[in-house]
């Protein structure tokens, strides 16, 4: 009984265990004189290392899914102060509206992190998570 209790245990432990994301990155759009698209890329830090850079590129595809334009935006500079725990930061980058007045979509994908006192640089992906890539 105890075998089946500790085994029962484990793997509602298992089934309950979520990974947690190490930042919560939130993404609003808004049109500005008819003839511009604003991105606001809103990151929050969730983990107990402060980030001190952090890049990526916002996409932009068409209805149909295809890749449109994109563009590089850095979030956190080396120079700025760090961003801590429960902390959160705002950046905002322009797109041209869409010539056919169909909605488009706007993705923001993260491409360097570097944390506070180190020197690595790693890239996160929501499936993988961290990646050293120098």
């Amino acid at each position: 009984m105890l075998k089946f209790t500790a085994t029962i245990t484990f793997l509602l432990s298992v089934l309950t265990a979520q990974v947690t994301a190490p930042f919560e990155l939130e993404l609003r759009t808004r049109l500005v004189n008819d003839d511009r698209t604003m991105v606001n890329i809103q990151i929050t830090n969730l983990m107990d290392k402060p980030l001190d850079y952090v890049e990526g590129f916002v996409i932009e595809k068409g209805f149909d899914k295809k890749l449109i334009d994109e563009k590089r935006l850095v979030l956190i500079y080396g120079y700025e102060p760090p961003l801590q725990k429960g902390f959160s930061t705002t950046r905002s980058i322009s797109f041209n509206k869409p010539q056919n007045n169909s909605p488009n979509t706007y993705e923001f994908l993260i491409s360097k992190i570097r944390f506070l006192g180190e020197s690595r640089v790693f890239t996160w992906h929501p499936e993988i998570g961290f990646i050293r890539i120098d």
